[in-house]
């Protein structure tokens, strides 16, 4: 799949064209999972929730692209199996911390944040079960900030289902292994 793909899905996940201001939100007000703290770091200026609710998908899409796929080098791992889940991580809990994430899972390299060169072989290289294990450590990443955060709690099911439905292997782990 396509980084474009990817982000196109990511905005209807997100709820596009739907602008929301739910003041449990600690993102404050959205649209497509763009807040106004987003638009205003890539617009350069303070802007209104006008200018959020008038947010054209195209200028939603480049902001995306920018800053959840070309940040910390998520572009680097253009179509691996895992792309998909990482940049859905990145729009959901930002670039640094799902490559931390993507880094955790994978066990073998240092985890900085950054998806460089080391980080990027390791993903070529992963098991298969690489999904697996980057929405189990998302999942419990989720859950401890609800912890640590009751008043997050309304979230913690939306973000559990989005983070698991990415757990899926291309082949079942245990396979190779023979009956004895």
């Amino acid at each position: 799949m396509n980084v474009d793909t990817i982000l196109a899905d990511i905005l209807q996940r997100e709820g596009w064209p739907t602008y929301t201001e739910d003041e449990r939100d600690r993102g404050g007000p959205t649209k497509g999972g763009i807040t106004m703290r987003t638009l205003e770091a890539w617009r350069g200026r303070r802007c209104t929730r006008k200018e959020l609710r008038t947010l054209s998908e195209d200028e939603a899409l480049r902001i995306l692209k920018r800053r959840y796929v070309e940040a910390n080098g998520i572009n680097r791992l253009d179509r691996l199996p895992i792309q998909g889940q990482l940049v859905d991580n990145a729009v959901l809990s930002g670039p640094y911390i799902a490559i931390q994430d993507l880094q955790k899972a994978l066990g073998t390299v240092v985890v900085d944040g950054i998806c460089g060169p080391k980080t990027t072989r390791a993903c070529v290289d992963a098991a298969d079960d690489l999904p697996v294990r980057l929405a189990v450590i998302r999942a419990l990443r989720l859950a401890r900030h609800v912890t640590k955060n009751p008043d997050q709690l309304c979230y913690l099911n939306g973000w559990l289902s989005r983070a698991l439905s990415f757990a899926h292997a291309t082949k079942t782990p245990l396979s190779g292994l023979s009956e004895h």
